[in-house]
C-alpha cells in the first residue's frame, strides 16, 4: 500500500499546531516549520517511503510506529527485521535517506506523522532557540532509551528485559502514576522480542512468568496490567518512585 499523503485540506489547523508544544506555536518560525511539513496517513503495517533526496525529522501525530534495520540476509525467523525503537504520539524521529543500510518507518497502528526536510528545518529553527532547544530535548530523550537498550542487551537477564520493558512502556503510554496501571501494547510479541534480543518463546514465556508471580495480568496479546509498578521496576533493575522511574 503507498503512503497516502494529506494535502492541507485534509488536516485542520489543530492537527498541524499539534506538531509543536503549546508555547510554541504562535510564532514566525513556527507557522514556516508547518508550512513545509508533508503530513501522511500510514496504515498498520505500512512502511514510510523513503526518501532518497533529503534526510527527514518525522514527527508521530497520532498510532505508534518501529523504526527497524532491514534483517541479516541469513534471518529466516520471518521477522521484518532489528526493532531499533518504538515510537508514539509526540516523538520526533530522525530518518536518514537510505545509504548503506536501509532503516525503516513502519506503522504498528494506523498513525499520522509528519516529516521535515531536516536541512530546511533547521534553516528556519535557527531564528527561534525555543523550538531548537525542544528538538534538541526531544533528540537527547531518544538517545537516552538507546543507551539504556544498550545497556539491556549486554547485561540484563531475558527475566529483567521484558519487566524493563513493560515499566518503559506503562511511563510511555500511561504515564503511570500509581501502583498499577493498564497498557495496550501495539506491537505483537515478535516486535518485542527482536527489541530485546530475545526470541519469540522467552519473550512469551517470560509473560508466563510475571503473570505466575503476579505482577502483571494479561487479555488477548495486547491488553496488559501491571499490578505492582514498584515491584515489577525492582524485577527490572529500577529504583521506582511513582511518576518517576530510575534506572540502576
Amino acid at each position: 500500500m503507498a503512503t497516502r499523503m494529506l494535502s492541507s485540506g485534509d488536516t485542520d489547523r489543530t492537527a498541524h499546531c499539534a506538531v509543536l508544544p503549546e508555547s510554541l506555536r504562535h510564532s514566525a518560525a513556527a507557522s514556516a516549520l508547518l508550512a513545509i511539513g508533508d503530513y501522511a496517513q500510514l496504515a498498520k503495517g505500512e512502511a514510510l517511503a523513503g526518501d532518497p533526496a533529503q534526510d527527514r525529522f518525522v514527527y508521530i501525530l497520532s498510532g505508534a510506529a518501529k523504526l527497524v534495520a532491514p534483517p541479516c540476509p541469513s534471518d529466516e525467523s520471518g521477522g521484518t527485521g532489528q526493532v531499533l525503537a518504538f515510537h508514539f504520539p509526540g516523538d520526533m524521529i530522525p530518518v536518514l535517506r537510505p545509504r548503506d543500510c536501509d532503516f525503516r518507518l513502519i506503522a504498528l497502528t494506523d498513525c499520522q506523522v509528519v516529516a521535515f526536510p531536516t536541512d530546511r528545518f533547521f534553516d528556519i529553527a535557527e531564528g527561534d532557540p525555543a523550538i531548537l532547544r525542544w528538538v534538541l530535548t526531544s533528540s537527547l530523550q531518544a538517545l537516552h532509551r538507546s543507551r539504556h537498550r544498550m545497556m539491556q542487551l549486554g547485561h540484563k537477564s531475558a527475566r529483567q528485559r521484558i519487566a524493563d520493558f513493560l515499566v518503559s512502556m506503562a511511563e510511555r503510554m500511561s504515564d503511570a502514576r500509581s501502583r498499577t496501571c493498564r497498557i495496550i501494547l501495539p506491537m505483537s510479541r515478535r516486535d518485542i522480542g527482536e527489541s530485546l534480543g530475545l526470541t519469540i518463546e522467552t519473550v512469551s514465556r517470560q509473560f508466563t512468568e510475571l503473570r505466575d508471580a503476579g505482577l502483571i495480568e494479561t487479555r488477548g496479546r495486547s491488553h496488559v496490567r501491571l499490578l505492582d509498578v514498584p515491584a515489577l521496576a525492582q524485577v527490572a533493575g529500577q529504583t521506582c518512585h511513582l511518576g518517576s522511574v530510575q534506572h540502576i
